[in-house]
């Protein structure tokens, strides 16, 4: 049997470094739902402080985030049903030509409205 030296980047005496520590699944699943979270309250918030419907391309820029992701998110606030579940019919997604625009409906002001007070 031959034997493999390999150097580690830390002491053995010590605790592998919290960095190095990959999350189990279960983890990684909270923090991806925690961070979709922060999204939506995030897209409520600036749809709250806009008159009007606004810019897909715009909240993504505003929001730091890719246009999919934010769509991923629209879903779940919006007025559709997607497979057995109906969204919470916060926001609308409308079409102008070749923009795609995000409003608040009235339900979503008002959800909004006690989300940032």
């Amino acid at each position: 049997m031959m034997a493999i030296a390999c150097e580690l980047p830390w002491p053995m005496n010590e605790e592998i470094p919290q960095a190095l520590i990959r999350p189990e699944p279960q983890a990684a699943e909270a923090m991806a739902v925690l961070k979709q979270d922060e999204l939506a309250f995030a897209l409520m918030a600036e749809l709250a402080n806009q008159a009007g419907a606004v810019s897909l391309a715009r909240l993504s820029k505003r929001l730091q985030v890719r246009q999919s992701t934010l769509l991923r998110c629209i879903a779940y606030l919006g007025e559709q049903q997607l497979g057995q579940h109906q969204g919470a019919g916060w926001v609308s997604l409308q079409q102008d030509g070749e923009r795609s625009l995000v409003v608040l409906t009235e339900e979503g002001r008002t959800v909004a409205t006690q989300l940032t007070t």
